[in-house]
């Protein structure tokens, strides 16, 4: 007989060998699986005994397709009466394509009208197809013209041993993902040897549990013998069967007497109930022990024997995580130094990157998929000479951090190329500030494309000077090994060149912006601190969110909106912070009228408002959405100044449909200018680089391009950082 089991991605070999261990015969690896030989019993102990196969075929027919009316005839030629009879249901699923068949449903579609057909022919009646529980599961299975029907002697996926029903676990690891992890670690050969097994991150169990079962030498299948799917065929040797059953129930008897120690942990009392609920339903709630502990407290017993430590921590796949993340593999690592020492260790973790911040050197690592997430398996002989240096948490104190742990990168050649550039660039700017009273200005922007960083330096009133560093995410072509160490020199000369502590450095990963991100958080320390500029008090915070309250580049455009609308009414759109209206109320504003939908910059808005002492009743905040706000807005006087200064692209949850400035800018100034006084001014800007203003369409419209005169002098290497005009309606 024929068979093929299926695999999860990527463990094609791994269940190679273990069939060829379980004695099956002509054992080949494929990319979907093994194909393997032997008589019905070898394709019952791959049900019964296989800890990594998904499925168990046992192929009724190969064929090769002349034309797609063959696939059905070569169905209705089998014997069907040995497999089944009319009173049977049955279910198809098929894959693949070929011979014009491109939809799985019309392949399954044309065996099912073929089995069908035999036996309304052979009998009168039909069987039934029940796709939800069915007696007999058929497989089809077509690549280009080559076909294959198979019998699904399992059912269900093997991976489903029974100890999670009834169980709603949120992305566990698969319980034959967890088995194969095991074996390539080495487990079967540790427990042999009555070695200890430790999961410090164990949330639901599952490697507590496979490791149970490898040890104790139960077989992967025994819970669920009485669901397998050739129970119902007519084709199955109950003897056979039942003795393989009666066999695997002795073994395990036989081997739940020496089971090693195997203990568990986790953080989250959640995760540890769900843990202990399955091994209750598993059998192992008296041999394996559960605890709720941090992983920084994880420890051996004193007297187990040293064996593996194995574990699946977070691998930070949710926005916002990354450093969270990063600090629990160095934990992890410092816990394994400091209590496993003689161990083995194998981690798993869907961001490679996060290996090296568990501060060990790998021994060997293998390529694993968790579903579709390609992942790694780091294995790690827990010794004093495999130590490393843990990769530092890249977080708002990194300049801190590589000055704690990375202070001799300060003097390198590369470092001290950068600070010289730095020094350069300070030389000119810092004449330029003092002569303008700019506290608040950019001192580097990427001049050197290996160094892809923004410098921002700010002079505060409360707690002197600040730097705010942005690393523009390296492209995919990059290594990033060396991107991370030109950062980490970067931020080691920082402090000296500008005589500012570690502490008041302050890093940011800057990627593309997206929709609303502007306005995520990043951590929230709620520390603000008090600039001035254009001879208005501005409040700004370094380490909460992605930018600090305050644009650098567009410093001469509120400057001009503020001379603009001295001694008149001012309309701000899409305000922020407010920034332009605070220095336009500070340089004689009338009124003013700041819009914006985020409570939390309006919030904000309004502490800059106050720090300046504007009357908030003359100079008002509105949260509304400016794109729907504009479309119906209130009856109002008309405004002598509108600053719209719309963000690229919006898609936030807190507005109407999406927001695509290229697209939309000529409505949005339009709606803008129905709301101006006649002689009015509108001054329009944005940070799209591509940008294109359409003139065509605003033929209306007197328009002076203002880009130029509005780059302030730190921001003259970067040209393109936003574009401004000045529109006057033509009478």
């Amino acid at each position: 007989m024929k068979f093929f089991a299926t695999a999860p991605n990527g463990l094609s070999e791994l269940l190679k060998e273990e069939l060829q261990a379980l004695g099956a015969q002509s054992v080949k690896a494929q990319p979907r699986g093994v194909s393997f030989e032997g008589g019905l019993v070898d394709g019952y102990r791959a049900c019964l005994w296989s800890r990594l196969a998904n499925h168990v075929y046992l192929v009724l027919l190969e064929s090769e397709l002349d034309t797609q009316e063959d696939l059905y005839a070569n169905v209705r030629s089998l014997d069907w009466a040995r497999h089944m009879s009319e009173d049977h249901s049955f279910a198809i699923s098929f894959t693949g394509k070929g011979m014009g068949i491109e939809h799985t449903h019309f392949g399954a579609l044309k065996i099912k009208d073929a089995i069908v057909d035999y036996f309304r022919d052979t009998t009168g009646n039909r069987p039934a197809v029940d796709r939800e529980y069915p007696d007999i599961q058929l497989h089809g299975h077509l690549n280009r013209n080559q076909f294959t029907l198979s019998l699904d002697l399992s059912g269900h996926s093997l991976h489903q041993r029974g100890y999670r029903e009834g169980q709603q676990v949120k992305a566990p690891l698969k319980e034959n993902v967890a088995a194969a992890i095991l074996i390539r670690a080495g487990w079967p050969q540790l427990a042999e040897q009555g070695a200890a097994l430790v999961d410090p991150m164990c949330g639901s169990g599952t490697f507590l549990i496979e490791a149970a079962m490898i040890a104790s030498d139960t077989a992967p299948g025994l819970a669920k013998s009485h669901d397998m799917g050739f129970l119902s065929w007519l084709g199955h040797q109950r003897d056979v069967w039942d003795e393989l059953v009666k066999d695997a129930q002795a073994r395990e008897l036989a081997g739940l007497a020496k089971i090693p120690p195997i203990y568990g942990s986790d953080a989250h009392g959640g995760a540890v109930k769900i843990a202990r609920q399955a091994l209750q339903q598993a059998g192992y709630a008296d041999v394996i022990k559960v605890d709720i502990l941090p992983v920084n407290q994880a420890k051996p017993m004193d007297d187990l024997q040293p064996g593996l430590v194995v574990t699946n921590p977070p691998y930070g796949e949710r926005l916002g995580e990354e450093d969270e993340v990063k600090a629990l593999y160095v934990q992890i690592g410092e816990t394994l130094k400091r209590s496993f020492v003689g161990w083995q260790a194998a981690v798993l973790t869907c961001n490679k990157e996060l290996g090296l911040y568990l501060g060990l050197k790998a021994k060997r690592d293998h390529a694993f998929f968790n579903g579709a997430m390609e992942c790694k398996l780091f294995r790690f002989e827990v010794e004093e000479e495999f130590f490393r240096q843990p990769a530092l948490k890249a977080g708002a104190d990194l300049a801190a951090e590589v000055e704690s742990s990375m202070a001799d990168l300060a003097q390198t050649e590369g470092a001290q190329m950068f600070a010289n550039r730095l020094r350069k660039n300070l030389k000119t700017l810092r004449k330029w500030a003092d002569r303008n009273k700019v506290l608040a200005y950019r001192v580097y922007d990427a001049d050197m494309p290996e160094y892809a960083l923004a410098i921002d330096y700010y002079h505060t009133l409360e707690a002197g000077e600040w730097l705010v560093v942005n690393e523009y995410a390296p492209p995919k072509t990059v290594n990033a090994a060396k991107a991370k160490r030109r950062l980490y020199e970067a931020m080691a000369v920082l402090p000296e060149v500008f005589g500012i502590a570690a502490e008041r450095v302050v890093y940011k990963m800057r990627q593309k912006q997206k929709g609303s991100s502007q306005y995520e958080k990043l951590e929230e320390r709620k520390d603000y601190f008090t600039t001035i500029e254009n001879n208005t008090k501005v409040r700004v915070n370094f380490t909460d969110y992605l930018d600090t309250g305050l644009f650098l580049d567009h410093r001469d455009v509120r400057a001009l909106v503020a001379k603009l609308s001295k001694g008149k009414d001012l309309l701000n759109l899409f305000c922020y912070t407010a920034t332009a209206t605070a220095q336009a109320a500070v340089a004689g504003a009338n009124n003013s009228l700041s819009v914006d939908m985020s409570k939390t910059y309006l919030y904000w808005a309004k502490h800059n408002f106050m720090t300046n002492d504007i009357d908030l009743r003359r100079h008002e905040l509105l949260q509304e959405d400016v794109v729907a706000w504009l479309k119906n807005p209130p009856k109002m006087d008309p405004f002598d100044v509108i600053f719209l200064d719309p963000p690229s692209f919006s898609t936030s949850k807190r507005m109407e449909g999406v927001l695509d400035i290229q697209r939309d800018h000529v409505e949005l100034i339009e709606q803008a200018g129905a709301l101006l006084a006649s002689g009015g001014t509108l001054v329009f800007s944005n940070n799209m680089q591509k940008f294109k203003l359409d003139k065509d369409a605003l033929s209306a419209w007197q328009i002076e391009d203002i880009t130029r005169k509005t780059l302030p002098e730190d921001f003259k290497r970067s040209p393109k950082i936003h574009q401004a005009w000045l529109l006057t309606k033509l009478d």
